[in-house]
């Protein structure tokens, strides 16, 4: 009797672990809360119809959720055409027809929004959102891109790269992790730890996102890694007025703005790449800007200012955050714009004195920690600064002040060593760029109309470009790695020469007056020229046109566009060159249709001839999400209401968590008597998932006992076969044991 009591339990036992993987409602059971745990990465449009308002705005959004019993919350980050970037998410407790919250954005007004389309299991969503203060409204998207505990990609640096590249992969517990890019192809491991993953972009790799697994799970990129970066269409775009001297300038990493550093202003501008308009008022500094860097994580612009330092500021308003103080930067009038670089997984700032017989600076971003400064020399001055796509070196052009021809020094990044500095390149090198595989070193000589080629593995200058004009000064590689733009200061031109070659492009164009700053966009679309005499202006190279993507609608659904640039997704804004026809693909997601096209101009295929904002409809074929726990759901705050299987195998994204949620649904719920167990489960599991959690042997142990069940579940028809063959060997078994028990009396 005792025999029969256990084997009644364990049978208990296996089918409520069978049921686990609740996690969302069935067919006529009350549904337990959405599970939003993770890292969710998305994008955000809309209009900000506010007195002097920005117009159509948009950008992308990040936030980490802890879920909680009746509601979720976590830190968040806001990009793009923003004021405020971090914010605390939290969903409404109190809603009942749909997933609603807000985020809290101190000092700026708080953003509520609602979800109208989610999938739990495939971790996507779709809503929309209000802003309190401007009376905006728009549109949100995204995608769950990491579990709570497993590793964490912040971003790709560069965002976009052709094969060959080196990149950087920058995030957290990234040890042991294995790369691929859009889930197929594994590049070089170049060097590897917790925090970074360096490689080499493999051959035939597509625009995807880039993955990291370790043994604690899958963690993608937030925006999708492209290769199909470009060099810029070398026609002459629009322009935008910019204060007295604009000396600097530089995009960010998801190319919707530019900065520029204007020394004869002292103020730092933010610009909207798509409209050329200041997205706010310029930010008036007491030093003179000289030298500015975007940070590869868009949240910092980094400042080099005569008078005061390194300035630390907020990408999207300018705020000033910290600062090294440094009264040693002097250019003592001579031309710096990148006399400050970023190593690619922006935890180190490099910084050129740029006076005679000054020093090169590297400073620990995380704590402006010291980690090496060194002086080339007596009457030599440290102008362009870089370091190489690895992080591994420093490159610094030194012009000689006598004066005579300048040299390319290279510094070890974490010793400061000095690796190399017997390399003559022309009369006072000004500023350099590496081309995106690391091989060579491109030094504009503002002195000797010039630019010098530096080969890093021979460690030689092999060639002097000629195809310049007067004075070049600043200098930016395109990120395919074909073309090289420098600004010529003496000419008021760009001039254009071929990576492989050295050979002109195209014919130098003329953009203003004295331009000595360029930069170009990471997706290649577009260059930005600065010009500090006559009429100062910043002037766009390329001529390209902006389209944004809206989704709207209850439905889940993907919008791709050809040529690539729009992945929405994540990426719902692109520029392509002005007037050709943008081919659309609107793909919807389970559950959902493709309702239509609306926008002026809007449709499968678009003519870009102005800017164009258009928006995809998907409808769902489901009821909207519900945030409301049932009443039989009494868990933790920190669980919500998924429970067991969620526990042991640590998110709900899982594989198999979502195919037990599936058998739950369409199995379990379609009975009287499987919906009574889900009810049990639900009302007696969240202890056990408290305890299961806490512990991983537990929790292997429970993925054990569940792997059969999936497998019976995946392979029904061998998992039939393989019942009977149990039944009947404990039918034979009984038999036995009754024989033995007859033949004993």
């Amino acid at each position: 009797m005792r025999a029969r009591v256990v084997s009644g339990k364990r049978l208990v036992a296996a089918f409520l672990l069978l049921i686990a993987a609740g996690c969302g409602g069935g067919n006529d059971a009350p549904p337990p809360p959405p599970d939003l745990s993770g890292v969710w990465a998305g994008s955000w449009q809309g209009s900000d119809p506010s007195p002097g308002g920005l117009g159509p705005v948009s950008g992308t959004w990040e936030v980490e959720i802890t879920q909680g019993e009746s509601s979720a919350s976590g830190p968040s980050e806001l990009r793009g055409d923003v004021d405020c970037m971090d914010g605390q998410m939290q969903t409404d407790p109190d809603a009942s027809s749909a997933v609603t919250g807000s985020l809290a954005r101190l000092p700026c007004k708080p953003v509520t929004w609602t979800l109208t389309a989610l999938d739990v299991s495939e971790g996507s969503a779709s809503g929309s959102w209000f802003n309190t203060e401007t009376t905006g409204t728009g549109t949100l998207s995204g995608t769950r891109i990491a579990t709570l505990n497993g590793p964490r990609i912040r971003f790709v640096n560069p965002p976009g790269a052709t094969p060959g590249a080196i990149v950087t992969v920058s995030g957290l517990r990234l040890s042991g992790g294995a790369l691929t890019f859009n889930s197929a192809l594994s590049p070089t491991i170049l060097l590897a730890d917790a925090t970074r993953i360096v490689a080499t972009v493999p051959s035939g790799v597509a625009s995807g996102p880039a993955k990291v697994t370790t043994g604690a799970g899958t963690a993608e990129s937030p925006l999708p890694f492209s290769v199909d970066v470009r060099s810029p269409p070398v026609v002459l775009g629009n322009a935008t007025t910019a204060g007295t001297a604009p000396s600097a300038v530089a995009v960010s990493p998801d190319g919707r703005k530019f900065y520029i550093a204007d020394r004869g202003s002292r103020t730092i501008r933010v610009v909207r790449t798509s409209t050329l308009v200041d997205l706010r008022s310029p930010v008036v500094l007491s030093g003179i800007p000289r030298s500015i860097v975007a940070s590869p994580d868009g949240r910092r612009v980094y400042v080099a200012s005569q008078g005061e330092g390194v300035l630390f500021m907020d990408a999207a308003s300018a705020f000033v955050h910290d600062l090294i103080p440094l009264a040693t930067i002097n250019d003592e009038g001579r031309d710096n714009p990148q006399g400050l670089a970023l190593s690619p997984d922006g935890t180190l700032l490099a910084v050129s004195e740029g006076s005679s017989g000054g020093a090169v600076k590297v400073y620990r971003v995380s704590d402006k920690f010291l980690l090496h400064d060194k002086a080339p020399g007596a009457n030599l001055a440290p102008l362009g600064v870089a370091f190489s796509p690895d992080g591994a070196r420093v490159y610094v052009a030194v012009a000689d002040l006598t004066p005579a021809a300048g040299s390319l020094q290279v510094y070890d990044t974490d010793t400061g060593v000095l690796l190399d500095n017997d390399n003559t390149v022309g009369i006072q090198p000004t500023a350099l760029a590496v081309t995106p595989d690391g091989k060579f070193v491109h030094v504009t000589n503002q002195s000797d109309n010039t630019v010098s080629v530096y080969d890093t593995q021979t460690r030689d200058v092999v060639q002097t470009v000629t195809a310049v004009e007067v004075a070049p000064t600043g200098i930016a590689i395109s990120p395919d790695g074909v073309d090289v733009f420098v600004a010529n200061k003496g000419s008021d031109s760009v001039s254009v020469y071929r990576v492989a070659s050295g050979a002109g492009a195209a014919a130098p164009l003329t953009v203003g007056s004295q331009p000595v700053a360029v930069a170009i966009n990471p997706q290649g679309t577009t260059a930005y020229v600065s010009n500090v005499a006559g009429t100062p202006t910043v002037v766009e190279v390329g001529g390209l046109r902006t389209l944004t993507i809206l989704r709207a609608g209850s439905g889940i659904g993907t919008v791709t566009s050809n040529p690539p640039g729009i992945d929405c997704g994540t990426q719902c804004q692109a520029r392509f060159p002005a007037a050709p026809a943008v081919m659309l693909s609107a793909v919807p997601g389970p559950n959902s249709t493709f309702s239509g096209w609306s926008g002026p101009g809007c449709g499968f295929s678009v003519t870009l001839d102005v800017n164009r904002t258009c928006t995809a409809t998907f409808s769902s074929t489901l009821p909207p999400p519900s945030t409301t726990p049932p009443p039989w759901c009494t868990a933790p705050a920190t669980t919500g209401c998924c429970f067991i299987a969620t526990a042991a195998y640590g998110s709900a994204m899982d594989e198999d968590v979502a195919l037990l949620r599936r058998f739950r649904d369409d199995t379990l719920n379609a009975s009287a008597l499987g919906r009574g167990f889900v009810r049990l489960y639900y009302r007696y599991s969240p202890p056990l998932a408290d305890y299961i959690r806490g512990r991983d042997g537990v929790r292997a142990t429970v993925r054990a006992a569940l792997k059969p069940l999936v497998l019976a579940i995946r392979h029904p028809q061998g998992a039939a076969g393989l019942t009977l063959a149990l039944l009947l060997a404990v039918l034979g078994w009984r038999r036995i044991r009754r024989r033995r028990a007859a033949t004993q009396s």
